[in-house]
């Protein structure tokens, strides 16, 4: 069924208007309106429109880090303070010799991505939940307020400038060549406002080369970017430096235009009104960031500040409204709803949810020294005193499909988690051919060669079935044609062709399960992990799948865990069956129903008297 013509071509001119304005073009136009606009404006109009476009700097340093990686931060109010202090102790320094204060701008930006790098490393590679990350930054922004507050002694200075301590430091104008004396508030407001505008494109263009996509991976689902051979925490570092350097950037241009700069920058208001400007906004959108401030800053201002007697109260008010009314924000509301009209004008979704045949080997370069033997000695994991694997010593061959089975409890999961490297055994060693691999993480084992298609489903939903597979097949051949290439390949590959540009979360469970299998192999591994790939699925499906894995084993070394044995059955390959921990038996499939220790087990007396 489809809406009146006149609603869709409504629909569009209104997607059409909000991809403008929220895109390059778009950014860049207002920009320069704004700009060509300021000379209108009196000087008092002109410094509160540049601090409020320095707000909107600091709101994309948020979104970037909050919005797009994932990290709730407090921080950016401190990095902002910062950028700020920077300035102050450049400029102040390198004025008189240089003539100018640009470099003191990029200078201080450079500082508080080095001190964003610092916390980053502290937060990241100490493996911190999201909680104590943001708990973390908040504690560092306070501690930063207590520093530079107790610093009002002239003996506490840098060069020839002194910090103030709560008297604050007095800031230099921003000043170039052909204004020796600094800018006019009116130009200071011009180049605020196209730094702002160029900074929110390059942001926006980052997003959409690899590293974003990369970055947004990592925030949507950590577990799965690192299975398949990127490392999380550098990404992560990396999104939330930058994001410091943007934060610094705000701040230097803030010192720079209110000529004027105190610890209250660190303070928990500061801080707070970040996260409020891009709640607000939409803090998985750019223009989102921007309009936060734009919405939010007026508001306060006409309060009397965030300090006055009714402005925490009615910012208050506001921030619970957008919470349990637009949670996106506003933004990502307006263009969830366009999307919505678009949508109802389009045709209806297939709703065919049935698996495909799949014929012919997986579209990947046939590498005979790809697939490699994965094998284990005397590997134990402890929990404490729960003993979950227990000396297992292994082999798998190359180019050779095996399978793992056990009653629940027995270890396989526990097993598999630390071929991948997700745990660490407490002692034995893994091998990857010759190469040791025990002490290796998840992502230098993927990049090796190790993938793994989890018990859970592991894809990422917010994606597109087509980005799924280019972020797989990019973690290996690191190309963006041989990664679009590829990605294309296996979506039709693998049946799902009509699907490639729906989200993954539209999926069906066994679809679903087959695209965490084409990613696993995207990124073209030496052995693949498979555990319980047929879970939920129908006979057929099931019969599909195992067709589906017997042609692997022309590409690599095949590991399965499963717990259907007529699946195992039609794989027709050895069997391991694992039981507290141990290796209980090996054999085929008729010799493992025949095996009286299996049958008490496992399979159950039963089962067998059944047969």
């Amino acid at each position: 069924m489809t809406g009146h013509p006149a609603q869709g071509a409504s629909a569009g001119r209104r997607a059409a208007v909000l991809r403008l304005a929220s895109g390059t073009p778009g950014i860049l136009v207002i920009a320069l309106a704004a700009a060509f606009a300021a000379g209108a404006l009196g000087d008092a109009a002109a410094q509160r429109l540049t601090t409020w476009t320095v707000y909107g700097l600091l709101a994309l340093s948020l979104v970037l880090v909050w919005g797009k990686a994932g990290i709730l931060s407090f921080a950016q109010g401190a990095l902002f303070g910062i950028g700020a202090y920077a300035y102050g102790v450049l400029a102040g320094n390198l004025l008189p010799m240089t003539g100018e204060s640009v470099s003191a701008v990029a200078g201080a930006a450079l500082v508080a991505g080095l001190a964003a790098a610092s916390i980053g490393y502290f937060v990241f590679y100490g493996r911190l939940s999201e909680l104590p990350v943001a708990i973390v930054t908040l504690a560092f922004s306070l501690l930063l307020l207590t520093v530079m507050g107790s610093l009002s002694d002239p003996k506490y200075h840098i060069g020839s400038v002194a910090l103030g301590g709560y008297n604050g430091l007095a800031t230099s104008a921003l000043t170039v060549p052909w204004a020796p004396d600094g800018l006019p508030l009116i130009a200071t407001f011009q180049l605020v406002v196209i730094v702002t505008a160029l900074v929110a494109v390059g942001l926006r263009t980052l997003m959409r080369r690899p590293f974003g996509r990369v970055v947004l991976a990592t925030a949507s689902n950590r577990e799965r970017t690192e299975l398949l051979g990127y490392d999380p925490r550098r990404v992560r570092l990396t999104a939330f430096a930058l994001g410091g350097v943007v934060a610094g950037l705000a701040g230097a241009l803030y010192a720079a235009s209110a000529l004027y700069i105190d610890p209250s920058v660190f303070g928990l208001a500061q801080s707070t009104m970040v996260v409020v400007w891009v709640l607000v906004g939409g803090r998985q959108s750019l223009l989102g960031g921007l309009a936060g401030v734009v919405l939010v800053e007026p508001l306060t201002s006409a309060l009397g500040g965030a300090g006055g007697d009714f402005g925490p109260i009615v910012l208050g008010a506001v921030l619970i409204l957008v919470v349990l009314v637009v949670p996106a924000g506003l933004v990502p509301t307006l263009a969830g709803l366009v999307r919505r009209l678009r949508a109802r004008d389009g045709a209806a979704a297939d709703a065919d949810t049935a698996i495909q045949p799949i014929d012919g080997d997986p579209p990947l370069p046939r590498d005979e020294g790809r697939a490699a033997t994965l094998s284990t000695h005397d590997l134990v994991k402890r929990f404490g005193g729960l003993v979950a694997t227990d000396g297992v010593s292994l082999r798998f061959e190359a180019h050779r499909i095996h399978s793992i089975v056990g009653p629940n409890g027995a270890g396989k999961s526990t097993l598999f988690s630390l071929l991948v490297g997700r745990n660490r055994p407490t002692s034995g060693t893994i091998r990857l051919g010759d190469a040791d691999i025990t002490g290796r993480p998840a992502f230098r084992r993927a990049r090796l060669g190790v993938g793994i298609k989890t018990q859970v489903s592991s894809v990422y939903l917010e994606a597109t079935v087509l980005e799924n597979l280019w972020l797989a097949a990019y973690a290996d051949c690191r190309s963006v044609r041989e990664a679009d290439r590829r990605a294309r390949a296996m979506a039709g590959w693998l049946g799902l062709a009509a699907r490639a540009d729906g989200p993954a979360s539209e999926l069906a469970h066994g679809h679903r399960q087959l695209l965490e299998i084409g990613m696993v192999l995207a990124a073209r591994p030496a052995v693949v992990l498979l555990d319980e790939p047929t879970a939920g699925m129908t006979r057929e499906e099931t019969r599909l799948v195992a067709e589906l894995v017997k042609r692997l084993s022309s590409h690599c070394t095949v590991v399965v865990v499963e717990h259907d044995m007529e699946f195992i059955r039609e794989l027709g390959a050895p069997v391991t069956v694992l039981h507290k921990g141990a290796v209980l038996a090996e054999g085929s499939v008729d010799e493992i129903r025949a095996d009286e220790r299996v049958l008490s087990s496992y399979l159950g007396r039963t089962h067998a008297d059944a047969k």
